[in-house]
């Protein structure tokens, strides 16, 4: 099956399909920063248990699978707003596809809403689970973090520059600057996960929440934060962002240390040091 799967994903032009999906994450970021242009005529609604989603989310997914089908006219999706309009609650029906584009058209719609330029656009292909594609964009900085298959994970600054992410900081828990975010339903759920934020804090220097778990994971890779947990996302938040962390050497498991996987429960990233004492404290 591992062969297979090589075999399949190796007839892709990485090169092509990267600069597709860059250009296709850009087309739906310039949708993006047009829609925020005009914040007070978006149609905002409400998801259950899941926060708001407005028609700038839609838009932006709608343009992404136009444009991927394009690329890979046999592939399946899994996107967060159409999933959401279906109702739909077990990933067991995508879980093991081959070739299943993974979509976030706007992690961190909150921020979006507010004006705040604290949002991403995410891609992931992944195959029978497993991620082999991974692109998160910053529409308003025009910061790009991508990675294919097993090869390093670059990144490209607001001047269009590329370089490859490398990890040059080893720190105890302790001198770390961490990042998380917390449930989006309110209840015993919330006030665990508070609990845990308020424990976390006393075993590092400082917590930060942004409202884009895509984004603070990319920056953990990067080196702004040390590291990240959070329990609750769903697929679209992770699959990309991970996938990248993994592949610029980062520690990527659950809350138990179970290697990443982008339908897991709970999320926790960092250099091999930090991830370690964060699974003590996260168990």
């Amino acid at each position: 099956m591992k062969k297979k799967m090589e075999a399949k994903t190796n007839k892709i032009n990485r090169e092509k399909i990267g600069k597709d999906c860059i250009r296709i994450a850009k087309l739906a970021g310039d949708l993006l920063i047009r829609h925020q242009r005009k914040i007070s005529k978006l149609k905002i609604t409400y998801k259950e248990a899941q926060g708001v989603t407005s028609n700038a989310d839609h838009a932006s997914e709608q343009l992404i699978i136009k444009e991927l089908k394009k690329v890979l006219p046999s592939s399946h999706f899994l996107a967060e707003e159409e999933w959401h309009s279906k109702k739909l609650k077990d990933y067991g029906s995508v879980k093991n596809l081959e070739m299943c584009w993974v979509i976030d058209p706007l992690d961190g719609t909150h921020n979006f809403l507010n004006g705040s330029d604290y949002f991403s656009v995410c891609i992931s292909l992944v195959d029978r689970g497993t991620p082999i594609l991974g692109l998160v964009y910053r529409p308003s900085s025009g910061e790009v973090f991508y990675s294919f298959k097993e090869s390093k994970s670059f990144y490209i600054n607001s001047k269009g520059k590329k370089s490859v992410v490398k990890l040059e900081r080893i720190k105890d828990l302790k001198e770390s600057l961490l990042v998380t975010g917390f449930a989006t339903e309110k209840g015993e759920i919330f006030d665990k996960e508070f609990e845990l934020f308020k424990k976390m804090m006393s075993y590092c220097r400082g917590v930060r929440r942004f409202g884009s778990a895509a984004l603070d994971i990319c920056y953990v890779a990067l080196g702004f934060w040390d590291g990240f947990w959070e329990r609750g996302l769903a697929p679209w938040d992770i699959a990309a962002a991970g996938f990248i962390a993994k592949n610029a050497g980062l520690i990527v498991t659950d809350y138990y240390g179970q290697d990443f996987d982008p339908y897991a429960t709970s999320f926790v990233v960092g250099v091999k040091s930090i991830h370690d004492q964060m699974i003590q404290h996260l168990k």
